[in-house]
């Protein structure tokens, strides 16, 4: 039997605590589907809660709020992760791949200690500096580019069975 679009959110959410075991492409891909539709709702409802400030602060502009997007994030991060985990055992790669998205945190902070020392030891920086500084942040940003796609080929990758090699799979 198929699994449809209801019954995939559905087998998610009854299964949020089940890390091992497998999910199909098909229950995997409309989670994925049914949370990028959450997230145009949800922003479309806070925009017309909370217009846009016509505003040449960049930091102001990118501080307006989003309580419902915050929210509704952190109650599927651990779905989420959950479908993700299980998708990967199904096409025999074990779920424990997910501790790659830890990876970018490391350089993450040494660009924030980078930052900060530089800022308390100076006045005004210069804009030449202040680029450089946004340079410490590259090396995260292509560590975590990297680890996503990496994941995304986990999850692209087709069902195994356990004749096939696969010892997350289920003994039928």
């Amino acid at each position: 039997m198929k699994m449809t679009f209801v019954g995939a959110v559905k087998s998610v959410f009854v299964n949020f605590r089940k890390f091992k075991g497998t999910a199909t492409r098909r229950e995997y891909w409309f989670y994925i589907l049914a949370t990028a539709l959450i997230g145009i709702v949800l922003s479309t409802i806070e925009s017309s809660i909370w217009p846009p400030i016509e505003t040449d602060d960049l930091i102001e502009a990118i501080n307006q709020p989003t309580p419902f997007s915050s929210i509704a994030a952190l109650i599927l991060l651990i779905p989420t992760l959950s479908v993700t985990s299980r998708r990967m055992q199904d096409s025999g790669w074990s779920g424990k791949w997910l501790f790659l998205y830890l990876l970018p945190v490391v350089p993450l902070l040494m660009g924030i200690i980078g930052v900060v020392g530089y800022l308390n030891s100076t006045t005004a920086p210069e804009v030449e500096v202040l680029a450089t500084m946004v340079a410490y942040f590259v090396p995260t940003l292509l560590i975590a580019f990297g680890v996503q796609v990496f994941l995304l080929i986990l999850c692209l990758l087709p069902s195994k069975s356990r004749e096939q090699g696969n010892k997350y799979a289920s003994e039928a």
